[in-house]
């Protein structure tokens, strides 16, 4: 599904190149209020939305799996695990 996941040199964004041969760039601070953990979640849920810093950016990739990243944020967010399918699914949302 994905041929290579990469931060920009900046950090400010996901850089992904699909097996199809698209090319999708998710800014980190869409990724973080996207992101489905629970903590994210209960964010949602109290506060109506997820506060995300102006400088955001991200700050480690680990594989999780065969088909999802775990993305760190420099706000210290770790436990964002994007499986592939929901990283395309964002891709198309924001027609990119």
């Amino acid at each position: 599904m994905i041929d290579q996941l990469t931060a920009t040199d900046d950090c400010k964004a996901l850089d992904i190149t699909w097996h199809d041969g698209n090319v999708t760039s998710l800014p980190a601070a869409y990724l973080r209020e996207q992101a489905r953990d629970a903590w994210t979640i209960r964010q949602k849920i109290d506060f109506g939305c997820v506060q995300v810093a102006p400088d955001l950016s991200i700050t480690a990739l680990h594989q999780f799996g065969p088909a999802g990243v775990n993305v760190h944020f420099s706000d210290g967010h770790d436990h964002a695990i994007y499986p592939f399918v929901y990283l395309r699914e964002l891709s198309d949302q924001l027609d990119n």
